[in-house]
């Protein structure tokens, strides 16, 4: 069971990784083609656009497995102990209902999204909000 949660922990941060990659490569290649052939590219802005849509609701769950979004490491140095893991155990149940809350509207917002294509691609705009729904859904777990 632990080699399966530590495959599906690093599978967050290869497709992050991987998206943001692409990202990069589809701007490059938007900017050698304005430059060296005075053309623009009709996909790269979409695609680059779709991927830094992932890749900020896939590292949302990264940061959430890492404690570093509502962690105040001013206001951790001064608590030591028992108070130190209260206030854990408060910013993540914090971080729990914000997450089920932003859950439920990023559904509601994926089926919303299944009717619109995109402009250049005609990609169905519900796949970039899966990103959202899978963001949101994400469980961190720690092995």
């Amino acid at each position: 069971m632990k080699k399966i949660l530590k495959v599906f922990n690093s599978l967050e941060e290869i497709i992050a990784g991987s998206l943001f990659g692409v990202m990069c490569v589809t701007v490059l290649s938007q900017m050698v083609s304005r430059i060296f052939f005075k053309k623009a590219l009709l996909f790269s802005e979409e695609i680059s656009r779709f991927c830094y849509i992932w890749v900020v609701f896939m590292c949302i769950s990264l940061g959430e497995k890492t404690f570093e979004h509502f962690n105040v490491e001013v206001f951790a140095q001064f608590l030591k102990g028992v108070p130190n893991q209260v206030l854990r155990a408060v910013t993540s149940l914090i971080c729990c209902f914000v997450h089920v809350y932003l859950l439920y509207w990023s559904v509601q917002f994926f089926e919303f999204q299944s009717v619109v294509k995109s402009a250049a691609m005609e990609i169905p705009m519900s796949i970039v909000a899966a990103g959202m729904v899978l963001g949101f859904f994400w469980v961190p777990y720690d092995v």
